[in-house]
């Protein structure tokens, strides 16, 4: 059995989608054939926050079909990620319509049919991931969990429990699936909508009104045992807030303050999960001890909140510069548009370094 250190860090059970982008009510022209899908999003913010060095524990799937470009490959070869290629002549690759229209519209389709994974689609090294990333309903979230615990204790019976990193599928997002959804945060470490996918669970409840009193249902069902889970809302433009036993933890702005820098929101928020769950097994550069080194002082659970969030927070700033994927300008210096990460990571910590700061003491004032 392989050590930790040398175990994949992240698993996405994303899909890989070629998307076509359509900019409705806008002069923008429609754009064909771009890498896309949740899956690759996801493996691209974990590539960026484990870094060169931990490229190789990154893991993810790419169903091929017979119309699966060349040329796809290669960039996704550039990146050094542990991914698998399946290739399926006898269908089509997954393939995908995005409409984008005015305040923030979305709307989604496929066009071809699409081949989603479950934990029998994973090969052994990859169900021993330290970390797993799923988008998906609730009943299919905690089917997955169920599904690779199982595994891995055939696979090892002394296997530790791995992150599992849970992103509500949007159009699950109803009163009608709320305590389907109560159900599966018992079985995840985080649970990360947007803001309006997080407010439309509430509609027409009793807690609508209240941002307080619906972090409250979600995280504390039950007052003697309330839940663990990391709540993290994605409120785009107004950066994050996580939320642990009804408590806010921390509020991080947005990677970009400008809104020129923002080119196509597609993945971003795909990619901010794939960088906080590999950020939350430590295999990470910049790591927790930068943390404590740059004088950003809180208890464990901080910490390590804090490390992942930041690290989700600069990856998905990548992704949303561009249509499509970022591009791998410098190997060595393991640039992306022509920035550095690390660099960049740290550029970040230094612009909120007093926002930040300010928060964790008075985290540190009220803890009991």
């Amino acid at each position: 059995m392989a050590t930790m250190q040398d175990r994949m860090a992240f698993c996405t059970f994303g899909m890989f989608i070629i998307d076509q982008i359509e900019y409705l009510n806008a002069s923008r022209a429609p754009v064909q054939k771009i890498l896309g899908g949740a899956g690759t999003y996801a493996a691209l913010g974990a590539r960026l926050a484990a870094g060169r060095k931990n490229s190789h524990a990154v893991s993810w799937i790419v169903d091929m079909g017979s119309d699966f470009p060349s040329e796809f490959r290669a960039l996704i070869d550039t990146w050094r990620t542990s991914c698998i290629f399946r290739l399926d002549m006898g269908r089509l690759s997954t393939t995908a319509w995005n409409g984008y229209g005015p305040n923030e519209f979305r709307a989604f389709k496929y066009l071809t049919p699409k081949l989603r994974l479950d934990e029998d689609s994973l090969s052994d090294e990859q169900a021993l991931a330290e970390s797993f990333h799923m988008v998906c309903s609730p009943e299919r979230c905690v089917s997955i969990i169920r599904g690779i615990l199982a595994r891995r204790k055939k696979l090892g019976p002394d296997e530790p429990r791995p992150v599992f990193v849970w992103e509500p599928v949007p159009d699950q997002c109803t009163p009608r699936e709320l305590e389907k959804v109560l159900e599966a945060i018992e079985h995840v470490d985080v649970i990360s909508p947007n803001a309006d996918e997080f407010a439309a669970l509430f509609t027409g409840s009793p807690e609508q009104d209240s941002k307080q009193k619906m972090v409250e249902k979600l995280l504390g069902r039950s007052e003697e045992k309330p839940s663990d889970t990391l709540l993290v809302i994605r409120e785009g433009a107004q950066g994050c807030t996580a939320y642990q036993r009804s408590e806010t933890l921390l509020h991080l702005k947005a990677s970009h303050q400008s809104a020129e820098n923002v080119v196509d929101p597609t993945g971003g928020g795909n990619t901010f999960l794939g960088a906080l769950a590999v950020a939350l097994t430590d295999r990470v550069l910049p790591s927790e001890q930068y943390l404590v080194e740059s004088g950003f002082v809180g208890d464990s659970r901080l910490q390590r909140v804090l490390l992942a969030l930041v690290h989700a927070t600069v990856a998905a700033g990548y992704a949303i510069e561009q249509v499509g994927m970022p591009t791998l300008t410098d190997v060595e210096q393991d640039a992306w548009n022509g920035h550095a990460y690390q660099k960049r990571f740290t550029s970040y910590l230094a612009r909120e370094k007093s926002y930040i700061a300010d928060q964790l003491k008075q985290w540190q004032s009220i803890k009991p």
